[in-house]
C-alpha cells in the first residue's frame, strides 16, 4: 500500500478502536478476551501502550523502550481509557506523518525494520484487537473489509513456515480453515483465534 493508503488505514483502524473502547461498560473491564491471559482493561492498555511505544521507536528509541511500554500495558488505560487512547492515537499518527518517518529504520523486537513496516504492524494489530475487543464486549466488530484485507496481506506471508508463531505473539490455528470463510474469518484464523469466540 502506498503512503496515503497507509495513513488512511491507520486513521480508519484507530477510529474503530476508539469507538469500541467507548462502548465498554463499567462491568466489562475485567471480562476475558480472545487474547490469552488478557482481560478487557489489559487489551485496551495494549492498544495504548503499543502506540506510545511506536512513538518512542520513531523518535529513535530502542526495542527495549517499546517493551517497557508493553510491560506496563495493564495500567496504561488509566482512569479515562478513551481519552488516553485518543491521545496515543493522535501522537502516533503525528509521528508517522513526519517527513521521512516511513523510510526510517526502527529497532523493533523482531529486528530492524522500516517505518512503513511498523505502520503495517500497527494497522494489523489494531484490526485484530478491534475484533478481540468487540468479541469480548459482545458487539459487532464493524471492520471495513479493506482494513481486513490489509491486515491479512501483512500477516499471511509471515504465517508461512510458522515464522509468525515462533515468538509466541500469535498461536497457530487450532483447526483447518472452514470452506467459504469470510476475509475476517481468514484473518482471525491465521491469528490463532479460537472458534469458541
Amino acid at each position: 500500500m502506498d503512503a496515503m493508503d497507509a495513513m488512511d488505514a491507520v486513521d480508519a483502524s484507530a477510529a474503530r478502536v476508539v469507538e469500541l473502547v467507548g462502548q465498554v461498560r463499567p462491568e466489562q473491564w475485567s471480562e476475558p478476551t480472545p487474547c490469552t491471559e488478557w482481560d478487557v482493561r489489559t487489551l485496551v492498555g495494549h492498544l495504548i501502550a503499543t502506540r506510545q511505544g511506536y512513538c518512542a521507536l520513531l523518535a529513535g528509541g530502542s526495542a527495549a523502550d517499546l517493551l517497557s511500554f508493553i510491560t506496563r500495558q495493564r495500567e496504561a488505560a488509566g482512569t479515562d481509557p478513551v481519552a488516553t487512547l485518543i491521545s496515543a492515537v493522535r501522537s502516533v499518527r503525528a509521528a508517522f506523518a513526519e517527513p521521512g518517518a516511513l523510510g526510517r529504520t526502527v529497532s523493533h523486537p523482531v529486528g530492524d525494520i522500516a517505518g512503513s513496516q511498523l505502520l503495517g504492524m500497527l494497522v494489523m494489530d489494531s484490526v485484530i484487537h478491534a475484533w478481540d475487543l468487540a468479541t469480548a464486549i459482545g458487539v459487532d466488530a464493524g471492520l471495513d473489509e479493506q482494513l481486513v484485507d490489509q491486515a491479512y496481506g501483512f500477516l499471511a506471508p509471515r504465517a508461512e513456515g510458522g515464522r509468525l508463531y515462533a515468538r509466541g505473539s500469535f498461536a497457530p490455528p487450532a483447526r483447518p480453515l472452514p470452506e467459504g470463510a469470510t476475509p475476517l474469518e481468514r484473518l482471525m484464523h491465521i491469528a490463532g483465534r479460537s472458534a469458541q469466540w
